[in-house]
């Protein structure tokens, strides 16, 4: 808890988007008003003023102990709440959803770190929150269950989509306090003033506005070539496009089962989605039928979530040419192949790609090539959670067939020798299952792998394949590679040859 809340007072004296009033911020917690009615009753958005993401029920799942995260504003009944005030500025939160469900704390506890969820009305405190004003229309919301010593919080100061609500020892600091952006009743699809406005309208141009592509409407080429940074577009339902450019900040998101057709492309200049500015947020569509990558990545600081990527003839996702500080979460790569089954992975995170890309719960399956690629990759990647699933085969397409394939000989740079770059690419809670080839894929990588709590399973050729020396055929000689670390990890109905690795912890199977 110390080393949290420590972290929390260093970022906030650091950004400018705190909003305290005192200039000890560090040791002062913001005062209680006493004023009625802080929030009159009503339906809002509830915007984060430190990621600026709207509070939502995750994946509008209308079900008993549904998640709550942040997530790009987008005008959902999900992310509508309406305030009922109790008195003493104490108020209860209705989700816009036809459940009519509650903001609720997991379990009514008050330990730092409890969840935050929607469960029906019960009237108890688990569902009452107080009011603490903390500058002109900005507020927290204390717990009543913890007797307002915990507050709704957005756990680690998250600034992504996905990004988690639970409860922390309340401290009035950015990550914890919201505005309230009055909108219409939960059925409807009314404006808050945020970034992720619900207007529909298709021919709005400025920076905040929100374009809405549907088939028999706006298209999305026309959606892009009126779009600025800040504006989201909404794929409702099914629309076809041909290869679009997103220029930086301009986010993508859908409703209704959203998916993109690419399937007018052609060649090897059909991509689907190329992005190579910063800072777009893209999230709930599928993309398919592209003639070559469903997304290609050569920008930075962009975010995906829950996006899918299917039935291409590239790679689902593509990073390279430095494309760097890029996060994934919750998406998913299935059923790409190219003719040669040489090319179509699940995500390619090779070819120059840079530093800080991130996978998390991100899922590849069933794709003609390898589930991640790492091959030329001159940049470290972390993976929490992903799974590699029935890699090497699709459609009757073979490829390589692995499902982290982890490195591989740099000799594509131009006028540069080939070389080995030593990446120390981590996982966490990963896991391989009845890839062709290997679950887990040294492929000359020479840096310091960290493998900690994954499961291999019924790979072809080996679970872990982490040799000691090689001779990549590109260097023609012969190396001795990084020593691997296999920590508290799991093999199970294949072998392994982890001459190159060195076990720690309970490792199982090896």
């Amino acid at each position: 808890m110390i080393k949290k809340l420590i972290k929390k007072v260093v970022i906030a004296i650091t950004t400018a988007s705190v909003i305290v009033a005192s200039s000890t911020v560090a040791t002062t917690v913001p005062k209680v008003e006493a004023a009625s009615n802080i929030i009159s009753d009503g339906w809002y958005y509830i915007k984060n003023i430190n990621s600026q993401m709207y509070v939502e029920v995750a994946n509008a799942s209308d079900a008993n102990g549904a998640n709550v995260q942040q997530y790009t504003g987008n005008g959902n009944a999900c992310q509508k709440w309406y305030v009922t005030n109790l008195g003493s500025n104490y108020i209860t939160l209705k989700s816009g959803m036809a459940g009519g469900r509650m903001l609720d704390v997991n379990g009514g506890s008050s330990a730092n770190g409890t969840n935050i969820q929607i469960w029906p009305a019960n009237g108890k405190d688990s569902q009452t929150f107080r009011v603490v004003s903390i500058s002109s229309g900005v507020v927290a919301l204390q717990t009543k269950c913890s007797s307002n010593k915990q507050a709704v919080d957005v756990y680690n100061w998250s600034t992504a989509a996905g990004g988690n609500i639970s409860t922390w020892e309340y401290n009035g600091l950015a990550c914890q306090q919201f505005k309230f952006e009055a909108c219409s009743n939960g059925s409807g699809n009314s404006s808050g003033s945020g970034s992720g406005s619900g207007n529909s309208s298709s021919s709005g141009n400025t920076s905040g506005s929100t374009i809405t592509v549907k088939n028999g409407g706006t298209s999305l080429s026309s959606a892009i070539s009126k779009a600025k940074s800040g504006t989201t577009i909404v794929i409702d339902g099914t629309v076809k496009s041909g290869s679009i450019k997103l220029p930086s900040g301009v986010h993508i998101t859908g409703k209704n089962n959203a998916t993109i057709d690419f399937s007018s492309t052609s060649g090897s200049s059909g991509r689907g989605i190329t992005i190579s500015g910063s800072g777009s947020k893209l999230s709930n569509f599928t993309v398919k039928n592209a003639a070559d990558n469903g997304i290609f990545i050569d920008g930075n600081n962009n975010t995906f979530t829950n996006v899918i990527c299917c039935y291409n003839k590239d790679a689902g996702f593509q990073i390279s040419n430095g494309g760097s500080n890029n996060k994934f979460y919750n998406c998913t790569s299935h059923h790409n192949a190219d003719p040669k089954g040489e090319n179509a992975d699940g995500f390619a995170c090779k070819l120059h790609s840079g530093t800080g890309n991130y996978f998390e719960g991100c899922v590849a399956e069933y794709n003609s090539d390898d589930g991640w690629d790492l091959y030329a990759a001159h940049g470290a990647v972390t993976f929490k959670n992903c799974k590699a699933n029935y890699n090497g085969y699709c459609d009757g397409i073979y490829g390589d067939g692995n499902g982290f394939k982890l490195g591989g000989v740099d000799n594509k740079t131009p006028g540069v020798a080939a070389h080995l770059d030593p990446l120390n690419h981590v996982l966490e809670g990963c896991s391989a299952v009845g890839n062709y080839a290997s679950g887990f894929d040294r492929n000359n990588q020479s840096g310091v792998v960290t493998m900690k709590k994954c499961t291999a399973d019924s790979n072809k050729k080996y679970n872990y394949n982490w040799p000691k020396e090689g001779t990549p055929s590109a260097l023609g000689k012969k190396v001795t590679f990084g020593t691997a670390v296999i920590q508290d990890c799991t093999s199970k109905n294949g072998k392994n040859n982890i001459k190159g690795a060195t076990l720690k912890g309970n490792c199982i199977g090896f």
